[in-house]
C-alpha cells in the first residue's frame, strides 16, 4: 500500500502520548498510563498490519481493530481527564488529533471497501 497520511498522524499521536504518560503520577503510571500507552501502540500496529495485508478482508478486520483502538484510546484519555491526570488543553489537543486519524480511517476503510465490492469479494 501507498504510504497513507494515517501513520504519520498515528505516528506522531504515539510519540506525544508515551512521554505525556510518563509524567503521570506513580500510582497511576502502571494502570492508566500502561493502558493508554498499550491502546496507542496497538492502534499504530494494526494500522501497519491492514498495510501490509494481501487479502482484502484481512485488510477490513484490520481497519476495524484500528477503529477499536481509537475508541479505547478516547476513553482511556477521558479517564485521565476525569482523573486530572491530563488538563483540558492536552485532552482538546488529543481529541483533534483522533478526530483527524478517525477521518484518515474511514477514507481507507471507504477505499477497502469499494475494492471488496468491485473484485467480487462481498455480495450485497
Amino acid at each position: 500500500m501507498k504510504e497513507s497520511p494515517i501513520f504519520n498522524k498515528l505516528f506522531d499521536f504515539t510519540a506525544w502520548v508515551i512521554p505525556l504518560t510518563l509524567k503521570f503520577p506513580r500510582q497511576h503510571r502502571f494502570v492508566v498510563a500502561e493502558a493508554l500507552q498499550r491502546v496507542t501502540l496497538g492502534a499504530h500496529e494494526a494500522a501497519i498490519r491492514a498495510g501490509h495485508a494481501k487479502e482484502l478482508a484481512m485488510i477490513g478486520q484490520e481497519l476495524d481493530d484500528v477503529a477499536l483502538h481509537l475508541a479505547l484510546i478516547r476513553f482511556y484519555l477521558r479517564l485521565a481527564l476525569k482523573m486530572a491526570l491530563i488538563t483540558v488543553k492536552q485532552h482538546e489537543f488529543a481529541s483533534e488529533c483522533l478526530a483527524e486519524i478517525g477521518r484518515l480511517l474511514e477514507g481507507w476503510k471507504r477505499v477497502n471497501a469499494t475494492k471488496v465490492v468491485v473484485s467480487g469479494v462481498a455480495t450485497g
